[in-house]
């Protein structure tokens, strides 16, 4: 399942305070996705080398 990561965006006449409040909201943002396609991606390859193991240990 693919999903796109939520990212902050300004509001319409946006303030100074609302770009602030956006950067620091964005920031985690990027780090919680950043964290789930690593996540995705390791248990991909762990999901890959156990399937490759299997296929080699069979007679």
């Amino acid at each position: 399942m693919t999903r796109p990561c939520d990212l902050a965006v300004l509001p319409e006449a946006a303030t100074t305070a609302d770009l602030e409040a956006a950067y620091v909201r964005r920031g985690g943002q990027i780090l919680t996705c950043d964290a789930a396609r690593r996540l995705a991606v390791e248990t991909l390859q762990a999901e890959r080398a156990l399937i490759d193991a299997w296929v080699h240990s069979r007679p």
